[in-house]
Order: C-alpha cells, then sequence, then structure tokens
C-alpha cells in the first residue's frame, strides 16, 4: 500500500495502547489528588493566539506551527501548545474572575519539526494549569504534582531542575547584558543564535549547538538582574520545595522555548532519553492572559510529554500493566453448543467479565490455542455431553484444572475461581 502516516507521526496499536492506559490512569489520579479539573479545547485556534501568546520570534510560531485558511480565509493554527488554549477558554467563559482556578489536560498537538528520538509532529502532552495566584507556594504545588505523577508511573532516580527569567521590570536589563556579551562572540554562534541575538537572544541558552552552549555557560546570569520581587519569589520556591524534601538544582540555562514564561521555569530531567533529556518543562507565565487580549490573570503550569514519559518506562524496564487479558474464553462445539454460548457469553458480560469466544468454526483444539493466546484466566467448553447435563466445562488455564458445572452456577463459580477459591 502507498498511502502511509504521514512522516512524523504514527499509530497506536492495540499491543500498545495497554501503556497509554496506564500513563492516563495515572494523570488523572495525580490530577484528582491535588485537585484540578479537566478541560477538553480544540484542536486548532485562531493563529492569533500562538502568535501574541507564544511569542512572534520563537521557533514555535517562525517555523514550527500547522498553519491553514478556512473557507472565509481566516488563518487558524493546529493548536501547537496547551498553555495558550486553556488560558483562551478561561477567558472566555469567565472560569478564573475571583478565585483560584486549576485545571488539566490531555490531548495531541502538532509541530512541524524535525523527527527523532522521542520527538514527533504530532504528540502528547498531559498538563497542569493554575490560574489567580502569584504566589510561589503555587508554583511548588505545581511541580510537587509533576514529580508526584513521574513517581506514580514508577520512575525514580529524577531530577528537578529549577530557574528564574524575572519578570518585566528586569527582564530587560538582563536581554541588553545578553546582547552585548553575545555580540562579542557572534562569529563563534550558530547561525540561528545570530538571528536570535537581534529577536530574542534568551533563546540562545537553550540552544543544542555544542559551541553555542559552551559559550552560554560563561553567560552573564540572570540572577544578578532580578529584582527584589522576582529574587524573593525565587527564594521562597526554594523553601517551599526544601520543606517537603524535593530534590532539585538550580540551572540558569532553562529558558524554556516560548515568550511568556515569567519568574519560575522548571524541567524534570532523565538521562536515559539521550539528547531529549526533558520529561516535562514549565512555568508561571502573569502576563499571558493579558497577551491574548484579557485581564492580567497571574498563573502557573507545566507540560508533560506522554511519549517520553512511556519511553523512560520502556527503557527502565518498567512492566506496565494490560488490561487486555481475558477472564474467560468460551468454547463453542457445534451448532447448538455455539447458542448456549452465545447466552452464557452475554450473561458473564453482564456481571462484569472480560469475554470472548471463536467467530470463525475453529475446532477444539484451535479454539483452546486461541484461549492460550489471549492469555484467558478460564475456558468455558460447551460440547455434546456438557449439552445433555446442561453444564459447562470449566478449565483454569494456567493450572490444568477443570470440573463440569451446571450452567446455572457458571457465574458464581467463575466469580469464586478468579478470586482465588476452588471449584467446590
Amino acid at each position: 500500500m502507498d498511502i502511509k502516516a504521514p512522516r512524523g507521526t504514527y499509530d497506536i496499536l492495540p499491543d500498545q495502547a495497554h501503556k497509554w492506559h496506564y500513563v492516563e490512569k495515572c494523570a488523572h489520579k495525580t490530577a484528582a489528588l491535588y485537585g484540578y479539573r479537566e478541560i477538553r479545547t480544540p484542536v486548532f485556534e485562531q493563529t492569533e493566539l500562538f502568535v501574541r501568546g507564544i511569542g512572534e520570534y520563537t521557533d514555535i510560531v517562525k517555523k514550527e506551527m500547522y498553519v491553514f485558511k478556512d473557507k472565509k480565509g481566516r488563518s487558524m493554527t493546529l493548536r501547537p501548545e496547551g498553555t495558550a488554549t486553556v488560558v483562551r477558554a478561561c477567558l472566555e467563559h469567565n472560569l478564573a474572575q475571583s478565585s483560584l482556578t486549576k485545571l488539566y489536560y490531555i490531548g495531541p498537538f502538532m509541530r512541524y519539526e524535525r523527527p527523532q528520538a522521542g520527538r514527533y509532529r504530532q504528540f502528547h502532552q498531559f498538563g497542569f494549569e493554575a490560574l489567580g495566584s502569584r504566589l510561589p507556594s503555587l508554583d511548588a504545588e505545581i511541580i510537587q504534582a509533576t514529580f508526584d505523577f513521574f513517581i506514580s508511573l514508577g520512575l525514580k532516580d529524577l531530577q528537578v531542575e529549577i530557574n528564574s527569567l524575572g519578570c518585566r521590570e528586569c527582564r530587560p536589563a538582563y536581554k541588553e547584558a545578553l546582547v552585548t556579551f553575545f555580540n562579542g562572540k557572534a562569529e563563534e554562534l550558530c547561525s540561528e543564535c545570530n538571528n536570535r541575538l537581534t529577536q530574542n537572544p534568551l533563546r540562545i541558552l537553550d540552544c543544542k549547538s555544542k559551541n553555542c552552549r559552551e559559550i552560554s555557560h560563561v553567560a552573564p546570569s540572570i540572577f544578578g538582574y532580578l529584582c527584589g520581587e522576582c529574587k524573593s519569589h525565587f527564594t521562597k520556591l526554594q523553601e517551599y520545595l526544601e520543606s517537603v524534601k524535593l530534590p532539585f538544582s538550580i540551572n540558569p540555562l532553562i529558558v524554556r522555548g516560548l515568550d511568556y514564561y515569567t519568574k519560575t521555569v522548571f524541567e524534570i530531567i532523565s538521562n536515559e532519553l539521550g539528547s531529549q533529556d526533558a520529561l516535562c518543562g514549565g512555568g508561571r507565565y502573569d502576563q499571558l492572559a493579558e497577551e491574548i487580549g484579557g485581564k492580567s490573570i497571574p498563573a502557573v503550569g507545566v507540560a508533560i510529554g506522554l511519549e517520553r514519559s512511556i519511553s523512560i518506562l520502556e527503557k527502565r524496564g518498567i512492566v506496565i500493566p494490560t488490561d487486555a487479558d481475558l477472564d474467560v474464553y468460551l468454547v463453542a462445539l457445534g451448532d447448538e453448543s455455539d447458542l448456549v454460548v452465545h447466552s452464557l457469553q452475554k450473561d458473564l458480560r453482564d456481571s462484569g467479565f472480560r469475554v470472548e469466544r471463536d467467530y470463525i468454526g475453529k475446532g477444539l483444539k484451535n479454539q483452546m490455542k486461541d484461549a492460550h493466546r489471549s492469555n484467558a484466566k478460564l475456558a468455558a467448553i460447551v460440547g455434546a455431553d456438557e449439552l445433555k447435563s446442561k453444564s459447562v466445562t470449566l478449565k483454569d488455564m494456567k493450572t490444568g484444572e477443570q470440573k463440569m458445572h451446571p450452567v446455572k452456577s457458571v457465574i458464581e463459580i467463575v466469580k469464586k475461581r478468579l478470586e482465588g477459591g476452588s471449584w467446590s
């Protein structure tokens, strides 16, 4: 077949879907523990939302967005990230007018990037967004909730890295200092960073080029330019993290790829993901609501990559539970038995058991093979002898033990057996 999935996308096949169910279940559970409610936003928005919200000179807006015109000629964009869409929804529906609003989302996002390990053109994220407070205790909660999510997956030995990007008051002086410093190193910078020098100098600190990273390590630090409020905020954040013994370190090169961040930014990383080591990234965005045309609403959030989360689970050999195994595989031998099995199948499913049967007309041997392949705990066999005695033969697929039981008692016996009881 010539038609295949577009480059940078992939199909989640049935033998992989249980991994996604597991990660999403952990996401929903963590969100509930912290009091975050789910929000679902459109997969495309007006392009202006992302230009104004993310930043005109960011890589996402300049190079990575999927932009198209609708039938009325309006510019639309497939959502490249979740925070701007959530803030737009909060403004439109007055969700964050007078009290703290805590939301979370799970879904697909699209960016036109060069596909590589851990990075796709359609990817999936789980994110927390909390709107309505300027206090650093909320930053700390977002970081703790994110850390707890990864712990719930079974991950350990993760590293939290934090930084501050300052605010409108102190960041301009820092940007000016960076421009002065990097102008003196322009010949050593990559071509992309030379463009960033005049448009978005902070992004140079995040460049993956070896030369640029080495230069960035000796660039001026933001901590020499923070105003009193930003210094206090960052100090308090560290105190909150220390109070719950959350391991963290300060990384002055974390800037994130979106212009809306102010004050706190953070990442949780794993060294097992190669160059794409960040499992998540987030921070505070106190001016985003104002940038997209609403009133000022202080906020903080995080975006967690689901592909990367699953990848690290696989690399660390963490067994992800599957919900695909059957409770009972029904085996019918003949047309009359088929009717009994069809009825019994419904009764078992109505009682909450996971049940399957043959629909092709296979013989006993091949049906039993299917029962083994499906990891069924029990096989329920109906043949000529069972029809005569109005019974069903139940077989334990692990031990091979089997016994005939009246049809009317099958559900009770199956329940008892699956709970570890005997045949009697």
